[in-house]
């Protein structure tokens, strides 16, 4: 296999993972990956919306063009201080 494969091949490894997808314009899209294809198309649930570390919206699902995307993480997990930010920002 070559080596310019095995990141989405990891990508691929991440279905059903928390991640973080930010986009060129600097958005950010946080949730659950549900799918991905060759082209990095992917389909987030549960999905946040930020913009410069404020929440602009919650979405069921969502889709990302892969051509819209500058960076994934991946084996990124939900802790305390996120779910009391996303608390305090729903009062």
């Amino acid at each position: 296999m070559s080596s310019e494969r095995l990141p989405l091949k990891k990508l691929m490894h991440t279905v059903n993972s928390l991640i973080i997808i930010r986009l060129k314009d600097n958005r950010e899209f946080r949730g659950r990956l549900r799918s991905v294809d060759n082209y990095m198309n992917s389909i987030l649930s549960d999905a946040i919306e930020m913009k410069g570390g404020n929440k602009l919206a919650k979405y069921g699902e969502v889709f990302i063009r892969g051509n819209n995307i500058l960076w994934i993480q991946t084996e990124w997990e939900e802790t305390e201080e996120t779910e009391e930010t996303e608390e305090t920002e729903e009062e």
